[in-house]
């Protein structure tokens, strides 16, 4: 065989394993990540339990992947899963403090964690599990960019991208090089906004610091909270903020078995 037409195989076969490669990596994929088992403590008052790092009951991690998308939060209404045992005991799912699944996006917003906790303990005889079911997420789309005027005045109103904010908690920073600390507060959440950007009057970058985000109250009476600490002093600004316009429910179907030998 010629050398030309071995290295045409050779370059052929490279781009299929590549292609197959990719194809797997562009999939769907969700697997159990880790769970733990924790003994109430009998004398506890409070419900803790004997371990000192761990809570009482069975916690569960899901990790997930959904290639191109940018996950925002998750629908706790449409989401539906059950967990049962291998002697088909379903055990309840325990509610945390904002819905019955607690996810955590990863820098890579295409991945994350789902954590379901149940509070009742399996049986001694339990040797492995089953989760079945659906989780639905809400994933961004339509990203667009708009500069906004930002007036660092308490109970002032601006129009931050999608939501209706005020400001709020103008203070000090928490060191150099930055100079003051600002949060921005309203009654829509905040997870459709992907970047922000602060400017000065000549449309320079002012250097910055996201301090975290928050929400507080309960049911339909919520507010959702962000702050910054900016490097200038200046009371007038403008934000630079890219937020998805737009977003899209997709189904991320869940069955899976598991037990120590994960």
């Amino acid at each position: 065989m010629c050398r030309s037409m071995k290295s045409l195989i050779i370059l052929l076969t490279s781009v299929v394993v590549t292609g197959e490669i990719l194809s797997a990596q562009e999939k769907t994929h969700v697997e159990i990540a880790g769970f733990s088992v924790g003994k109430k403590d009998p004398e506890s008052q409070f419900g803790q339990g004997l371990s000192m790092t761990k809570q009482p009951g069975l916690e569960t991690d899901i990790f997930f992947r959904l290639p191109g998308r940018t996950i925002l939060s998750i629908d706790e209404k449409q989401s539906k899963i059950t967990l049962t045992t291998n002697e088909g005991n379903q055990l309840p799912l325990e509610e945390f403090f904002d819905g019955f699944f607690q996810m955590t996006v990863n820098d890579n917003p295409s991945e994350g964690t789902i954590t379901l906790r149940c509070a009742e303990l399996p049986a001694k005889s339990t040797s492995n599990f089953l989760i079945d079911g659906k989780f639905v997420l809400i994933t961004g789309a339509d990203l667009k960019t708009v500069d906004v005027d930002l007036k660092l005045v308490e109970g002032t109103k601006i129009k931050f991208g999608p939501a209706q904010l005020s400001v709020n908690q103008i203070g000090p920073a928490f060191g150099d090089p930055f100079k003051q600390s600002f949060e921005l507060s309203g009654p829509q959440p905040l997870d459709t906004i992907q970047t922000v950007e602060f400017l000065d009057d000549k449309g320079e970058v002012i250097e910055s610091s996201d301090s975290g985000s928050g929400s507080s109250g309960f049911g339909e009476n919520m507010t959702y909270s962000k702050s910054w600490q900016i490097a200038t002093e200046a009371k007038t600004l403008k934000a630079r903020v890219s937020y998805f316009s737009k977003t899209e429910p997709v189904n991320l179907p869940c069955k899976l078995t598991f037990g120590l030998g994960l």
